[in-house]
C-alpha cells in the first residue's frame, strides 16, 4: 500500500500556536471572523482576513516579534476588515466601524493588548495615512495586507472580487494593476524579502493577459 503523508493544516496550526511564538491561542477570535459580517463580500471576505492573518505569521516570525507582539498583530490581522460593507471608498469609515466592533468582541484578557490592536487597524488604512508613527508590526500587517496581488489567488481575490468592490469591469481592474504594481513598495524588511521581487514578473504577467483579452 502506498505511504501517504498527511499534511500538516498550517492554518490550525496558527490558531492553537502549536510553535508557541505567542501567548494563549485564536480559537475563540477564528470563529469570530468565521462569523463575521463580511464573510462572503467579493474581496474583504473571510478569505482576505485568514490569509493576510497567515501572512502575518510568517512576517512576525521573520522579524522576531515577542509574544505579546505577535498576539496583537495576529488578532489585528484577523480583523482589519472585519464588518467590511464591500464597497471602496470610505475606508477611514469602514475601520472606525470594524474597530467599534472589535472593541465589543475582545477577550478581557486581551485588554492590554487594545491599543496596539487598534493602531495597527487604524493602520491599515489606505492610501496609508502619512501622519504617523509606523512601528514594525504595523509595516507587517500593512505589507500583508496589499500583497494578494502578488500571491497565487490574485485572478479571483483581485481581479474579479476587487473590481466588484470598485463597480468596475475585471477587464478595468486588470489595468488599473499595473499603475498600482508599478508604485508599490513594501515596508518591512519581510515584505521586502518576499514580495518586492515578485512585482516585476506579476507586471509583464498582466502585460501578457492583456495582450490576449483587449
Amino acid at each position: 500500500m502506498e505511504n501517504l503523508t498527511i499534511k500538516k493544516n498550517a492554518i490550525i496550526s496558527i490558531i492553537n500556536n502549536e510553535e508557541g511564538l505567542y501567548y494563549g491561542n485564536l480559537r475563540y477570535y477564528f470563529r469570530e471572523v468565521f462569523q463575521a459580517p463580511n464573510a462572503r463580500n467579493p474581496y474583504h471576505n473571510f478569505r482576505h482576513s485568514v490569509y493576510v492573518f497567515c501572512q502575518v505569521y510568517e512576517g512576525g516570525r521573520y522579524e522576531n516579534l515577542n509574544k505579546a507582539d505577535m498576539r496583537a498583530l495576529l488578532i489585528a490581522a484577523l480583523f482589519h476588515d472585519y464588518g467590511h460593507s464591500g464597497r471602496i471608498g470610505q475606508d477611514r469609515e469602514e475601520i472606525k466601524n470594524t474597530i467599534k466592533s472589535l472593541s465589543l468582541i475582545i477577550l478581557n484578557g486581551d485588554d492590554h493588548l487594545w491599543h496596539d490592536i487598534r493602531d495597527l487597524i487604524e493602520s491599515t488604512e489606505w492610501p496609508h495615512p502619512q501622519d504617523r508613527h509606523v512601528f514594525k508590526s504595523m509595516k507587517i500587517l500593512r505589507d500583508a495586507d496589499i500583497s494578494q496581488i502578488v500571491d497565487d489567488v490574485w485572478w479571483q481575490q483581485v481581479i474579479f472580487g476587487l473590481s466588484l468592490e470598485h463597480g468596475v469591469p475585471p477587464i478595468s481592474q486588470l489595468k488599473n494593476e499595473i499603475n498600482f504594481l508599478s508604485k508599490l513598495q513594501f515596508e518591512s524588511d519581510w515584505g521586502k524579502m518576499v514580495y518586492q521581487p515578485k512585482i516585476d514578473s506579476r507586471i509583464r504577467e498582466i502585460e501578457e493577459f492583456l495582450e490576449v483579452l483587449v
